[in-house]
């Protein structure tokens, strides 16, 4: 890439930034799966519970498509990777759209294993080639490309929904598909990694004199403070879980109406996205050990008005605890994608990003354990009342995480320093 000016930086960063989020708006209606699995029960004439497991595969499909993705992205480049991304998502969303009647393996398939694999392939490379734009703003980029992807479900998805009556859901997941895949495909032409130097010139104060990143010489996996790091978001993604997946049911149970319960769905992913966006400009104003503690703060809030709700039987308790769940898990990916940065480098950031986002699996299955341990459906307040304790054990996390954290921020200060002392690495 030629010489870019400071001015150009900033100009071609925003276009990628407004780019990326729109496609990650298209891309995030693989969660509207909530608005689309009762109709797809009753169109393609399918058991309600078979047609649920669909969400927790596209779950997990995500995370290794993410990871997946990383090492397309080495082989392909970023244009390739996107472009792999799109044909998952079109044959995902149109093969559940055209071969899906009267089949749940075809809807496995295509809707649960295609379409994981391809938004979280197209997810990882988007938010890391994106954010490597912005060293100096990592939080505010992190924010917004995941306010766009938590957005799509409400957005697209409700008009989507809107639509089935009209078109058939057949139809309609058919030009989902297209659609998407198009988006991501013109997403894909000038969407390229930043110039070698972005970080000495946009942020010199992370950079050092040389330019050198330490944190890139530490692999994920290999490092304490990433399996600290992971406890916290594997809870606060269980628990946001729990809220999201049965919102509706629960609204209802302590004692709001149908209607208002269905908006309620909308309002907690209006929360989920701003989220993103909110504790992105937090994490820029002071660091990943703030972050952290005010969004596990916030998810002890969450479950503490929740088990207020069923024990008290008081539904405003449970609007503000699923507004406070829906905003705790929105902050989540943003954490993880600019930890993953900060801590780590740019050199691996994409395979460190997907690993970071790994915790979504595993948060996904401590969601179901819980459930199914405690009655599930049957015993809501079990279920919080569980959640609640794991809340306080991941703000108490931050403890250990942050004394971890302080230790690598000294250690790799040393070895800049040394490095620079040497002339070299």
């Amino acid at each position: 890439m030629p010489e870019l000016s400071i001015a150009q930086i900033k100009r071609t960063r925003s276009l990628y930034l407004a780019l990326s989020t729109l496609a990650l708006l298209f891309l995030g209606l693989i969660y509207a799966f909530s608005m689309f699995a009762a109709p797809m029960s009753a169109a393609f004439g399918l058991d309600k519970a078979a047609v649920g497991l669909t969400f927790n595969i596209m779950m997990i499909t995500f995370c290794f498509g993410a990871i997946g993705g990383s090492q397309i992205e080495k082989s392909l480049g970023t244009r390739g990777a996107l472009i792999v991304a799109a044909v998952l998502f079109l044959c995902g969303f149109a093969g559940t759209g055209l071969f899906g009647y009267g089949s749940i393996e075809v809807v496995y398939l295509c809707y649960g294993v295609l379409g994981g694999l391809g938004v979280g392939v197209g997810y990882n490379c988007i938010v890391a080639t994106t954010n490597l734009w912005f060293p100096d703003k990592v939080g505010f980029s992190s924010g917004v490309l995941m306010m766009g992807f938590g957005l799509g479900s409400l957005i697209l998805g409700t008009l989507s929904v809107n639509l089935v009556a009209s078109m058939g859901l057949g139809t309609v997941f058919a030009l989902i598909g297209v659609i998407t895949c198009s988006v991501v495909v013109v997403l894909a032409l000038p969407l390229r990694r930043p110039p070698a130097g972005i970080v000495q010139r946009m942020a010199p104060e992370k950079a050092g004199g040389s330019g050198y990143d330490p944190g890139e010489q530490d692999a994920a996996l290999k490092t304490p403070t990433f399996y600290v790091y992971w406890i916290w978001a594997i809870i606060v993604i269980a628990i946001g879980l729990a809220t999201i997946g049965n919102c509706a049911s629960d609204a209802q149970a302590v004692g709001l109406d149908a209607g208002f319960a269905t908006l309620l769905v909308g309002l907690v992913s209006t929360c989920n996205g701003l989220a993103r966006v909110v504790i992105g400009l937090i994490y820029d104003k002071t660091n990943v050990k703030t972050t952290m503690l005010v969004d596990g703060l916030i998810a002890v809030v969450a479950c503490a008005c929740i088990i207020g709700a069923f024990t008290a039987g008081i539904p405003a308790l449970y609007v503000a605890g699923a507004f406070c769940c829906g905003f705790c898990y929105g902050g989540v990916p943003v954490v993880a994608s600019a930890f993953a940065r900060q801590r780590f480098g740019a050199k691996s950031y994409p395979l460190n990003l997907s690993l970071a986002n790994f915790a979504i699996m595993f948060g996904s299955v401590l969601n179901i354990v819980i459930q199914a341990a405690v009655g599930g459906a049957d015993n809501r307040l079990a279920v919080f009342a569980v959640m609640g304790v794991l809340s306080i054990v991941a703000t108490l996390d931050v403890l250990p995480f942050s004394r971890l954290w302080n230790f690598d921020m000294r250690r790799l200060e040393a070895r800049r320093k040394s490095a620079e002392a040497g002339g070299g690495r």
